[in-house]
């Protein structure tokens, strides 16, 4: 016996020696960059206690325990009680203690004295093996980064009657043409939620591989369901049974240069008889009569992903051969010839088109980085009965002209783009849409000066002419692919004296939340310009200020002692690569010397799924994805000498006609998680009529997050990234399913506490949404493909989940 113990110390002291000697030969490497001090004293006392093990000393004990405060004193003085924070710290310090406090009867003194006897020894190693219990049960167990204040109440409700009047469907993208995604239904709520079950289930048959994604919310009117597969093929669903009523497949042309982005987010609906009977537009080109139109009097309206609008009749999914050319527009008239799919440029339509008061309102997705030279960002609008051309508006012409252009000639090139979904004011009459930046992204200096007054901005234009009345930009020459792609939400906000504001709110991947007067553009929320990091490389152009809400999730600058892992170990190695990039905040240029951290990433923040607006109380309900990423410039020859493969979104690209290329990436350790600390997504509420957070809660776990292609199997709530958006009703919840864990959730508007969630085959992308069927029962229903963009035909699908009470 004496000789296992004997053989098991020696093995444990050659393990910690070798740990500790890396440790400390990792920590002066960070000195030396620096960085902490910890990390080297840490690591030659790990090692020491890996001799004082081999040797079987009675010290080790107490050189154990030395360390394991320390540790604590180190780790609570960098980041407080942070639990998330604290567990790379000291686990691996609380480990080794626990091997001496077991180890110590046989670790004796010159007397041969143990350094505990047998009973203090087993107290001492139960205290800590408690420890570890302790941590390891925490991990479970969702740590809010702000807390609902409980003596605060329930949010105060400023709108009892909020859309009580607007109906039982599901009509919009975002519920209606204001985006916010909120329903007055009440019949699940906050007490009853716990019983939600899954009333059916549908598949499409379409199964998300090869780049193909569900990111769809479907629409209802009547007793029908309306969605679209990445495919672009239109399904009609009876929205009580789940059984297909038809489908039509607009047989979509994959382009080889666009193979892999299959995407059909939403189609649009638009009912003949609610417009005015000559459908008037105030200028422009007259749109058709109403009268005219003999068939296909309530429309499902999609743009594919090969660039066309496709008018189907909603009853009987049949081509509407009065619009277009039998059913069909062409968006590639007027771009240039390689849009169609061309060897370095295409144009399709991935977003759902607006659809409002006779207008069909469309920008289009281009490929980024590819090369200059790619199709313009051209946002048309178009006569939904006809399907005529209205008007055109591209940055370049900008406020002076939104004529179309004349057969032969051609929108400009590299125009900023608009790929999300716009917004609609029926009383102004003014369409709201947001824009992205000129490709290539990471390269300013071929950028034309219109395309730098319309990056990132968000522009107001009349409806039916498209004339613009103003427009704001959230970011000035942005070098980082910080596109704008959520849908604005629009409400009118109270203020003090009781008068309402009518205002827009645009999500950000900044992580910025700008609150704009729709009526004028000017921010009700103030906005500061502030200085930021201008030292560029030869050629690119640069601003010297950017502009920062006085709301933000997710935007505090990560400092070094923000740098994580799952380990000490990948903490240390993620802290030296922190050192070693240039890290001067939001905006910092990239150079071809070493690596800029990217922070909000160019994912997001907020990407293109936006958020939700509780229009009972002015809460805005958000969930954002927080990951760091890095980027620097590369020559094309040093590219190839490695063998980096050119994509649009991979880790290079080429951006030919510019100088340089681009690499970027992840910020991970070696172990494959985040280098910086949790959560990597969240879902926060913030009360609109105060500016004030009121609670924020880590969104989803590992537990089919791959990692290394193993997904973990655990519950683990970190928080991680999320895509697609939220739902709110008034029932008091906020619905949810675009986590990288297979489930939908329901979360308590008031508080953030997760009430229920169910099981989902896959996971999802897109937003979930909600109608009252013609049975009286509320339904909520989510569209399910998989969460992440890889993996194996395992975690694809082609799923549309309904749930509702029993």
């Amino acid at each position: 016996m004496k000789s296992s113990t004997s053989i098991f110390t020696k093995i444990v002291g050659v393990f910690l020696l070798i740990l500790g000697l890396a440790l400390a030969g990792g920590g002066a490497y960070l000195i030396s960059l620096g960085g902490s001090w910890f990390y080297l004293p840490a690591g030659l006392a790990m090692a020491a206690c890996g001799i004082g093990f081999f040797r079987a000393k009675a010290w080790t004990f107490y050189l154990s325990l030395a360390l394991l405060v320390c540790s604590l004193i180190w780790a609570f003085a960098e980041v407080g009680t942070d639990f998330w924070q604290l567990v790379p710290r000291t686990v691996a310090f609380l480990v080794v203690f626990l091997l001496a406090a077991l180890c110590s009867p046989v670790l004796t003194n010159k007397a041969g004295r143990p350094a505990l006897p047998k009973m203090a020894s087993v107290i001492v190693s139960l205290i800590a093996v408690v420890s570890l219990v302790a941590i390891f049960a925490n991990m479970f167990r969702v740590h809010p980064e702000v807390e609902a204040d409980a003596s605060a109440g329930p949010a105060k409700v400023i709108d009892q009657a909020a859309e009580d009047n607007s109906g039982d469907d599901w009509t919009a993208w975002g519920r209606n043409t204001l985006g916010q995604r909120f329903a007055q239904f009440k019949q699940i709520n906050t007490d009853n939620v716990k019983d939600l079950k899954v009333a059916w289930t549908y598949r499409t048959g379409d199964l998300a591989i090869d780049g193909a994604e569900y990111q769809t919310t479907p629409l209802k009117v009547g007793d029908t369901m309306y969605m679209c597969t990445p495919l672009s093929k239109v399904i009609a669903i009876d929205a009580t049974t789940g059984k297909e009523k038809w489908r039509f497949d607009p047989q979509a042309k994959v382009f080889e240069s666009d193979k892999t982005w299959k995407r059909c987010r939403g189609v649009g609906y638009a009912d003949l008889d609610q417009l005015p009977a000559n459908n008037p537009t105030s200028g422009g080109i007259a749109a058709t009569p109403v009268s005219s139109a003999a068939t296909c009097r309530k429309r499902i309206i999609e743009t594919t992903i090969d660039a066309r609008i496709v008018a189907l009749d909603a009853e009987t999914g049949k081509l509407c051969e009065d619009f277009g050319n039998g059913g069909y527009v062409d968006l590639t008239l007027n771009m240039p010839a390689d849009a169609k799919g061309g060897q370095q440029g295409s144009y399709n339509v991935t977003s759902a088109p607006l659809v409002a008061d006779g207008v069909i309102m469309v920008g289009g997705r281009l490929n980024d980085n590819l090369t200059i030279g790619e199709p313009g960002g051209v946002v048309r609008g178009y006569d939904v009965v006809s399907g005529k051309i209205l008007w055109a508006w591209d940055a370049k012409r900008g406020a002076s002209d939104s004529s179309p252009l004349p057969a032969g000639e051609t929108y400009p090139l590299e125009t900023p783009n608009f790929w999300g979904t716009a917004a609609y004011d029926p009383k102004l009459g003014l369409a709201y849409f947001p824009t992205g930046n000129q490709t290539p992204d990471f390269w300013t200096g071929n950028r034309h000066p219109y395309s730098n007054e319309y990056n990132d901005a968000v522009v107001a234009v009349d409806l039916k002419t498209g004339k613009e009345r103003w427009h704001f930009r959230t970011a000035n020459i942005d070098q980082y692919d910080y596109d704008v792609s959520s849908q604005p939400i629009l409400f009118d906000l109270p203020g003090k004296e009781g008068q309402k504001t009518p205002v827009l709110i645009q999500l950000t991947k900044r992580g910025e939340i700008f609150v704009l007067d729709r009526r004028t553009g000017q921010p009700v929320i103030p906005v500061e310009n502030r200085k930021v990091p201008t030292d560029v490389m030869p050629g690119m152009q640069v601003a010297d200020t950017q502009p920062f809400s006085a709301i933000s999730v997710g935007t505090t600058p990560l400092k070094e002692s923000d740098m994580w892992g799952a380990s000490i170990f990948d903490q240390l190695y993620c802290r030296i690569q922190y050192k070693q990039m240039r890290t001067g905040g939001p905006f910092t240029p990239l150079t071809d010397k070493q690596r800029t951290l990217i922070y909000p990433g160019y994912y997001g923040g907020f990407n293109w799924g936006g958020g939700a607006l509780d229009m009972s109380t002015g809460t805005l309900i958000v969930n954002d994805i927080r990951m760091a990423q890095w980027g620097q410039f590369i020559k094309r020859e040093e590219a190839d000498r490695r063998g980096l493969k050119a994509t649009t979104e991979g880790e290079y690209s080429e951006q030919l006609g510019t100088p340089w290329g681009v690499e970027r990436g992840m910020f991970m350790s070696p172990l494959g998680v985040p280098c910086f600390k949790p959560p990597f997504g969240s879902m926060t509420a913030i009360d609109l009529t105060t500016g004030k957070t009121r609670w924020q809660v880590p969104v989803g776990t590992i537990k089919d997050a791959p990692i290394h292609g193993v997904a973990p199997g655990l519950s683990i709530p970190l928080g991680m990234p999320t895509m697609g958006g939220p739902l709110v009703t008034k029932g008091g919840l906020t619905f949810f399913h675009g986590s990288l864990d297979y489930f939908v959730r329901a979360f308590d508007n008031n508080t953030g506490k997760e009430l229920w969630r169910g099981q989902l085959p896959v996971g999802g992308q897109g937003a979930p949404m909600t109608y009252m069927g013609k049975d009286g029962k509320q339904y909520m229903v989510v569209v399910a493909g998989g969460a992440t963009r890889t993996g194996t035909n395992d975690n694809r699908g082609d799923y549309v989940i309904a749930y509702a009470l029993p």
